[in-house]
């Protein structure tokens, strides 16, 4: 199915090339309200998607106009890549660390990081996804990236002592 606006990254740096600002808190609560419903969907059927991010979000516009004014709050989204989703079964856990890092959550990043043998003992369920819904919200608001790290070792301290930065127009 096409999305006339592409990516939802691609629209933010679009947006912010034009107004010098990230999404308003109004474009966020707009496009987050849709994410949740579509990760609300899939945990409902014990799906989970393990690889939420700006890239895997598509927009599309209900007219030419709005995609052309990247009126954002006409758009819809569409969640795509499904590549490393995953059907959790009944009071059990996944293990497998997958997805993109600097949006995983600190339970499948500590994976990547620490090979050693209790690491791999931690499984995780569908709060990942939350995770990542932070994640994305955070880089609506703000326009970077929540966390990062010149390696995958720095990303995890900083994720795991919860190391990022709040502007103070934000707060």
């Amino acid at each position: 199915e096409y999305c006339n606006g592409g990516s939802l990254s691609k629209c933010l740096k679009q947006y912010q090339k034009l107004n010098n600002h990230p999404f308003s808190e109004e474009i966020v609560q707009h496009l987050m309200r849709q994410i949740v419903e579509g990760i609300k969907y899939l945990h409902k059927k014990r799906i989970i998607h393990r690889d939420i991010k700006m890239d895997n979000i598509l927009v599309n516009f209900d007219s030419k106009y709005n995609s052309k004014n990247l009126n954002m709050l006409k758009a819809n989204i569409k969640i795509i890549d499904f590549g490393f989703s995953t059907y959790l079964e009944e009071s059990k856990l996944k293990y497998t660390a997958v997805g993109s890092p600097v949006n995983m959550a600190p339970t499948i990043l500590r994976k990547l990081t620490n090979q050693n043998e209790i690491t791999k003992l931690i499984g995780y369920d569908e709060k990942v996804d939350i995770w990542s819904l932070g994640t994305l919200c955070y880089e609506m608001l703000v326009g970077r990236l929540t966390f990062f790290g010149r390696n995958m070792n720095e990303l995890y301290e900083k994720v795991k002592r919860g190391n990022y930065k709040l502007p103070l127009w934000l707060i």
